[in-house]
């Protein structure tokens, strides 16, 4: 497989994402799929945000792998906003090959360049595989998390 490139999602990326997406559903069983006109209004939402980051790693033309950045104001850490990395995926047939590093990578180069003092993500408890791979990557554990579901 060529080397990926990682960049910014592009409108036309879309559907790739969503099937990416697909490859979380087991850490979420039960978790009801969007239908098609929700997902473009999501997808447009999303992507018109000035704060949300969507990063894709494109390799031989094929989407194989995204990520989302957040960045977030903030009032404390004297004014310097955060920024939390959600919905990391790369597509099985693509990982251990360096695809879900540079998509981080990219990730933090982003934060650094809005002044971020932290990055943040969560990841599902089931996910012990990209745990593994995040502690790999120098992440560490310095919070317990809690969510509480909305209906």
């Amino acid at each position: 497989m060529p080397e990926a490139v990682i960049r910014k999602a592009k409108t036309e990326d879309a559907a790739a994402i969503f099937a990416l997406y697909r490859v979380l559903e087991g850490a979420y069983a039960g978790a009801p799929l969007l239908d098609e006109a929700a997902a473009e209004r999501r997808w447009a939402e999303a992507y018109g945000d000035s704060r949300q980051h969507i990063l894709v790693a494109e390799a031989g033309g094929e989407v194989i792998g995204t990520l989302t950045l957040v960045v977030v104001p903030n009032l404390g850490h004297r004014g310097r906003p955060w920024a939390a990395v959600d919905n990391v995926v790369v597509s099985e047939a693509c990982r251990g090959q360096g695809v879900g590093r540079a998509l981080l990578a990219e990730a933090g180069r982003i934060a650094g360049s809005f002044d971020c003092y932290k990055i943040v993500l969560s990841s599902n408890l089931v996910r012990t595989e990209a745990h593994a791979f995040y502690r790999r990557l120098g992440w560490r554990q310095t919070h317990m998390g809690f969510s509480l579901e909305l209906e």
